[in-house]
């Protein structure tokens, strides 16, 4: 959860940052290397600092059951392919 606060703080950081440099520009076109450098990579790194956030918010239960889940999954099964019918003459 940590992680993700950080991430998040740092995305609008960015955001901030361009949103600083854009306001000082008055032509769009040098506004848009501040808008492609800060204000868009902010905004990914606040969305994906808020989902890391998000996911480390799990209860103990439903770790256990995705747990118990993976174990299920990764099992060996044993399909009965070696096996003879005993019906070959």
């Amino acid at each position: 959860m940590a992680l993700g606060a950080a991430v998040g703080f740092v995305g609008v950081l960015l955001l901030v940052l361009g949103w600083y440099l854009i306001s000082g520009e008055a032509v769009a076109a040098k506004q848009l290397p501040y808008l492609a450098s800060a204000s868009i990579p902010g905004a990914v790194l606040v969305v994906c600092g808020s989902i890391l956030a998000m996911s480390g918010t799990t209860d103990p239960g439903t770790a256990r059951r995705i747990a118990e889940l993976h174990a299920l999954l990764t099992e060996a099964v044993d399909d009965g392919a070696g096996e003879t019918t005993g019906t070959e003459d």
